[in-house]
């Protein structure tokens, strides 16, 4: 199923980002590309569980909504400096988060919590989203 044209135009444009601070970090394009990478991307980490916590607010068990926070608490832990945190490794984090949260997808698609054409709108940018924290973790 094709997702809601206004879906794929502001997920394309979410992943912009992304690609401006890979482009960065590739030397590609002026800027200091690992800090707008980190930030960016523990914003839309978090943001993912806004959306999962969605997902489970339309009727989901109680596992959905213990799931939908797991996002969040993870940037919380791993990605942001703070006296709790576990430091370093911010970008490893990140990559490991977001291919987390396309797991935590699967399972919401396959509870029928998340809409049908779901994945084929998380899937690609995804990898697109992985890819650039590859790049900005190995560049």
């Amino acid at each position: 199923m094709i997702p809601p044209r206004i879906a794929i135009l502001l997920t394309g444009a979410g992943a912009l980002p992304f690609l401006a601070a890979a482009a960065m970090i590739l030397g590609l394009i002026p800027g200091e590309g690992r800090a707008l990478i980190v930030a960016y991307g523990t914003v839309i980490l978090a943001f993912m569980s806004g959306v999962l916590w969605g997902f489970a607010a339309r009727g989901g068990p109680t596992w959905a909504y213990v799931l939908s926070v797991l996002p969040a608490l993870h940037v919380f832990f791993f990605v942001t400096p703070h006296p709790w945190a576990f430091q370093g490794q911010a970008l490893a984090h990140l990559i490991a988060g977001f291919l987390a949260v396309l797991i935590l997808d699967l399972v919401y698609q396959a509870k029928r919590l998340a809409p049908r054409w779901w994945l084929s709108l998380r899937i690609p940018v995804t990898a697109v989203v992985v890819g650039c924290l590859w790049v900005a973790r190995h560049a």
